[in-house]
């Protein structure tokens, strides 16, 4: 069969290892009704040949692109990197292309996202916080796109939603610094107006009131959830001369600037100031931080199988809580000792 001059079809792959053209296709897309031994001959069929299959007939066939987007503000830090990870990794795993599109944050805002959900490139996205305002996201609600809201909640029901227990983690680690001997406990706080460090904020005020502490204004700085932001509300929290033992950053960028910028002012770590982030990216271990764990590369995998069972099965959005756990390392132990440290530029 001489097949060099044309395109390999799904015919030519069945003739080839003696099966039927549906055959081929329900190995193509994974059905769970191909035995085994059939499915290794037709793979190997498909490699023999060199088979591709074509998008372009199958988009028109099943009116879908086999591909979403995904909306992040950024790239930098060790967050946002392991979102990615996840979401591409159930994308790839499910034949799902996986679209990348920046906006948001510091960025000026833009309607990319949008642009290419209107033309028709994506099948859904995965929209990462703020990324795309309330009102947009319902306006996508509005016209049937499915879409998956990561670490914030849902502003309409027909938007599915990954969460994070922010207060719950906020909780604990107040609970632990107050373990560890903490009674003045200062709070590194992100944006004003961030869902994220809103209820982190809450979760660190409630822990102040179940450990019988009383909460000072004083004693919050803002630090924006960036690495220098920390820094300079630590240098805030210093030069107002108001003691603390304990120190809570509503990330982990934060609470490496503040611990920089407690060691370079000679402040022992963790035995005049107890230190704790939240997010545990892989930075954190390097510098010996305690935080909240959050399961962030989970976070990317159940948004994307989440959005793919809604293009594929029609399943209903819902919102899914994350949980978290505190991972306690030398800024928080007792008898430790953390030194200066330079994680690399922000």
């Amino acid at each position: 069969m001489n097949t060099s001059r044309r395109r390999i079809t799904l015919e030519d792959v069945g003739k080839f290892c003696g099966v039927s053209r549906s055959t081929v296709s329900r190995v193509i897309n994974k059905s769970p009704l191909v035995n085994e031994e059939t499915r290794r001959r037709v793979e190997l069929a498909i490699k023999t040949l060199g088979y591709v299959p074509d998008f372009s007939a199958r988009s028109l066939m099943t009116r879908r692109t086999e591909t979403i987007a995904i909306s992040l503000p950024d790239i930098k830090g060790g967050f946002y990197p392991e979102i990615l990870a996840g979401a591409d990794e159930e994308a790839v795993r499910r034949g799902y292309l996986l679209l990348v599109v920046f906006q948001g944050s510091r960025r000026p805002r833009s309607h990319s996202l949008q642009r290419i959900i209107s033309y028709g490139r994506v099948d859904g996205a995965l929209v990462f916080g703020d990324t795309v305002p309330d009102q947009q996201l319902q306006l996508l609600s509005e016209s049937h796109v499915r879409v998956v809201r990561l670490a914030a909640p849902s502003p309409v029901p027909e938007i599915a939603a990954i969460t994070i227990d922010n207060f719950g983690g906020a909780l604990a680690a107040v609970r632990h610094l107050v373990q560890q001997g903490c009674r003045r406990i200062a709070y590194l706080s992100g944006p004003p107006g961030n869902p994220d460090s809103q209820q982190r904020r809450r979760g660190y005020q409630q822990g102040l009131q179940e450990c019988g502490l009383q909460f000072d204004e004083s004693l919050v700085a803002h630090g924006g959830f960036v690495r220098a932001g920390g820094a300079t509300a630590t240098r805030t929290l210093l030069d107002r001369g108001i003691e603390f033992d304990g120190l809570f950053a509503a990330n982990d960028d934060m609470a490496i600037g503040a611990i920089e910028t407690l060691l370079q002012a000679g402040i022992a770590i963790p035995q005049q100031v107890c230190v704790m982030g939240f997010d545990d990216i892989d930075l954190a271990r390097f510098v010996g931080l305690t935080t909240v764990h959050v399961p962030v590369r989970e976070i990317g995998i159940h948004g994307a199988r989440l959005l793919c069972e809604m293009i594929e099965h029609g399943r209903q959005a819902e919102t899914i809580t994350m949980s978290t756990r505190i991972v306690e390392r030398v800024s928080t132990e007792r008898g430790g000792s953390l030194s200066l440290v330079r994680p690399g530029a922000e």
